[in-house]
């Protein structure tokens, strides 16, 4: 398995999942929950702090779960 130079974080592996599992990028996400697609890529690697970033992140990945159903 290949070593990241910039491996993700907890934050990270989430919202990687998150997307894969619904099919979207992180733009999408980005402009959806209100946030910089830039900070949001760089929290996701832990190069910024994301204590604001990362709640509203993930009220809109719940938001958008309970919209199109948890077994999509």
């Amino acid at each position: 398995m290949a070593i990241r130079k910039k491996p993700k974080t907890e934050f990270g592996l989430e919202l990687l999942q998150f997307c894969a599992r619904y099919g979207i990028t992180y733009k999408q996400v980005a402009e959806d929950a209100g946030v910089k697609h830039s900070t949001l890529v760089e929290c996701t690697t832990g190069r910024c702090a994301g204590h604001e970033l990362i709640p509203k992140v993930r009220q809109y990945m719940e938001d958008y779960e309970a919209r199109t159903g948890a077994n999509a």
